[in-house]
């Protein structure tokens, strides 16, 4: 029997998920959680989490996988968006695995047998996904991008770069232009900021 933990903002879903597993006889949902560290400070023993993308208590998606993951869970990921920033940076955090919701119990329950037997759960779509490079950016947008996602404000960011505010929103508005080339519009870069390695010095001058 695969015991599996849903972790969920909404109350009712483990109950759904429960209804459509109910004809798998090696799959139980054993426990459930409305946050990550609600899972982690109980007694709950799950062999797969179930672990929805966006949690209302602001904890952000590649954390909780991380969370989860150090303390020895086996974390298949599901939502309804499937955008690539969400998915590689979860896969990169350590999840098993990425499913789109939907009410297909043997596409679930397939996908957690595959988790549980120590393989990746991803479709063929998912896996091109991330298996594409992000954008690229200059070294002067990566210095932007790696302050403001950090938590620099404007002013702040450009202080320390040594630029204009007005420059600054430049830069972030040229991030955008270019997620938005590759059909994944972004409103705030700093969700971005798990897609590229930080740099090297962020206040060095780099190219434009």
């Amino acid at each position: 029997m695969i015991r599996v933990a849903v972790i969920d903002n909404d109350r009712l879903v483990p109950a759904g998920l429960r209804a459509l597993l109910a004809e798998t006889p090696d799959i139980a949902v054993t426990g459930s959680a409305t946050g990550v560290e609600e899972y982690l400070s109980g007694r709950v023993v799950a062999d797969v989490v179930l672990l929805d993308l966006q949690l209302e208590d602001g904890t952000g998606p590649a954390a909780n996988v991380a969370a989860l993951c150090a303390a020895g869970a086996r974390v298949l990921v599901i939502s309804v968006h499937g955008e690539r920033r969400h998915v590689r940076a979860t896969m990169r955090a350590g999840a098993s695995g990425y499913l789109i919701k939907d009410d297909d119990a043997a596409k679930l329950a397939e996908a957690i047998r595959t988790v549980h037997a120590g393989r990746k759960a991803l479709t063929t779509e998912l896996m091109t996904l991330i298996n594409d490079d992000p954008p690229d950016l200059s070294a002067k947008e990566l210095q932007v991008l790696y302050l403001y996602g950090t938590g620099s404000t404007l002013a702040a960011t450009a202080r320390r770069i040594g630029i204009a505010i007005p420059t600054v929103r430049s830069y972030l508005d040229r991030i955008r232009a270019k997620w938005a080339a590759v059909d994944e519009p972004i409103d705030d870069v700093r969700v971005l900021i798990d897609e590229y390695p930080p740099p090297t010095d962020p206040r060095n001058s780099g190219r434009a």
